[in-house]
C-alpha cells in the first residue's frame, strides 16, 4: 500500500520525531533486562506473545521525580530498607482502617479473632488452612498494606495504601490439571470442546502442547500431569471455574496483599532474593508439581505466588491508585473484552530477570487470550 504525504504531513512527522528524541534522552535505564539472555536459559522463548512482545508492560521506566531507582536484586541481596517499599513523596495514604467484621464474627466461624479485626504486621499471623471442595485454601486476615513499588516500573506506581476490610480465603496453590478436569466433568452437559476456556494450540517451543485428554466422555489429565499447574487458561476459563467452586478470582489487591502482607515484602518470602524459592527450568516437560518450593511460601502460607506460572486475577487493567469501586472489578457479565491483570512470574524467565519474581509486578492481556504460562488460583469470602 502506498501513502502520499503532503508537505504539512512531513512537517508534522519531523516535529514528532524531534519531540520523541528529546523524550528518549530523558529516560532512565530500566530496572532490569527483561530480554532473554543467551547462555542463561537458551531454551526460553524470545517472546511470550504471538505479536512478538513480552506479556509484560516492560516499556515504562521509573520516574525519577516519583521514586528512587532500585537495581534488580541478585542472590542474597536485599531491597532498600522500609519493609520492601521505597516510599516516594507521592505515596497515597488511605483513610483510617475500619474492619468489616469484628473478632466476635470470626469466633462464630471458628476463626482467629484477628482475622476479622485485622493485623498490622506479618508476624501477628499464623497460617490457617482449610479444605473447601477438596481444595486447600489459606486464610488471609484483614489489614492494610502499601500497594505498588516506588522503585519499580510506572505500572507499579504510585505506591498507595490499600486496606482489605474483610478476611478471605485463597488457594494454597495454582489450580491443577486434575482439579480443572473435575470441573469439566462436573458440567450439566458433556463438554466436548475446551474452546473459550483453554487454548493449548499456541505453544511455539514446548511439548506437550496439551495437558488434558477426553476418553469415554470424561476429561482426565495426561499421565504424570495430575498435580501440575493448569496452563494455557484464558481469563474467561479461570472465572467460570472459580464460580463453579462457589469461589471467585482474587482481586489484584487481594493477590498482592496475600503475597506481601502488612510488612510490604518485595517477594512473598521476604526482601531477599532466594534462588531455591523459585521455579526456573529449561523445559515444560520438567515443570514440577504445584507447591514444589515450600521455602517460597507467603506469610499466609500460599505457595508458588512468584514462580511457576503467571496468575490471572479478576481486575481490569487500569493505572494505580487501585480502587475496587472504580469499575475494575466487574465480572465478564458486564465487561468481557477489557484487558485483565495477571500477577506472579513464569518458570521460563532466566535467572537475571528477578524483577519478574517480585510480588509487585503487574501485567495484562485480553480475557480471551491464553498461553502455556498462564495459570490462576481462586479466592472466596469467609461467609458462604
Amino acid at each position: 500500500m502506498k501513502f502520499e504525504k503532503s508537505s504539512l504531513n512531513i512537517l508534522i512527522y519531523l516535529v514528532v520525531a524531534v519531540i520523541f528524541s528529546a523524550c528518549t534522552a530523558e529516560k532512565v535505564a530500566e530496572p532490569a533486562d527483561r530480554s532473554v539472555q543467551p547462555g542463561v536459559n537458551e531454551s526460553a522463548p524470545e517472546s511470550a506473545r504471538p505479536d512478538g512482545k513480552e506479556p509484560i508492560s516492560s516499556t515504562s521506566t521509573p520516574d525519577p521525580a516519583v521514586s528512587e531507582t532500585v537495581q534488580p536484586p541478585v542472590e542474597g541481596s536485599t531491597v532498600p530498607t522500609g519493609a520492601g517499599v521505597v516510599v516516594p513523596e507521592e505515596t497515597i495514604t488511605g483513610p483510617a482502617f475500619e474492619p468489616g467484621f469484628s473478632a466476635a464474627d470470626c469466633a462464630q466461624l471458628d476463626l482467629p479473632g484477628n482475622a476479622c479485626s485485622g493485623v498490622s504486621a506479618n508476624d501477628q499471623w499464623q497460617p490457617v488452612v482449610r479444605t473447601f471442595d477438596a481444595v486447600e485454601m489459606a486464610l488471609v486476615p484483614a489489614g492494610c498494606f502499601m500497594m505498588g513499588f516506588g522503585g519499580g516500573l510506572l505500572e507499579e506506581q504510585p505506591v498507595h495504601e490499600v486496606c482489605i476490610e474483610h478476611p478471605f480465603w485463597i488457594d494454597m496453590t495454582e489450580v491443577t490439571v486434575a482439579e480443572y478436569a473435575r470441573f469439566l466433568n462436573g458440567q450439566d452437559e458433556p463438554v466436548e470442546s475446551l474452546e473459550g476456556w483453554l487454548d493449548f494450540l499456541w505453544s511455539p517451543l514446548y511439548e506437550p502442547t496439551v495437558q488434558l485428554t477426553r476418553l469415554d466422555d470424561q476429561w482426565m489429565p495426561l499421565p504424570g500431569l495430575v498435580d501440575r499447574p493448569l496452563e494455557s487458561v484464558k481469563w474467561l476459563g479461570a472465572e467460570i471455574y472459580c464460580g463453579w467452586r462457589s469461589a471467585r478470582l482474587p482481586t489484584e489487591a487481594e493477590w498482592e496483599y496475600a503475597a506481601r502482607g502488612p510488612d510490604n515484602l518485595y517477594y512473598p518470602w521476604g526482601n531477599e532474593f532466594v534462588r531455591e524459592n523459585v521455579v526456573r527450568v529449561t523445559s515444560r516437560t520438567v515443570l514440577p508439581d504445584v507447591g514444589s518450593r515450600p521455602g517460597g511460601a507467603s506469610w499466609v502460607g500460599a505457595l508458588d505466588m512468584s514462580t511457576s506460572l503467571f496468575e490471572w486475577v479478576n481486575s481490569i487493567y487500569r493505572p494505580y491508585p487501585y480502587s475496587a469501586a472504580d469499575g475494575r472489578e466487574v465480572s465478564s457479565m458486564i465487561d468481557d473484552t477489557s484487558d485483565r491483570v495477571f500477577r506472579g512470574s513464569a518458570w521460563y524467565h532466566p535467572d537475571g530477570m528477578h524483577d519478574n519474581v517480585s510480588a509487585t509486578a503487574r501485567f495484562n492481556a485480553p480475557p480471551d487470550y491464553a498461553a502455556w504460562y498462564y495459570g490462576f488460583r481462586c479466592a472466596r469470602g469467609v461467609y458462604p
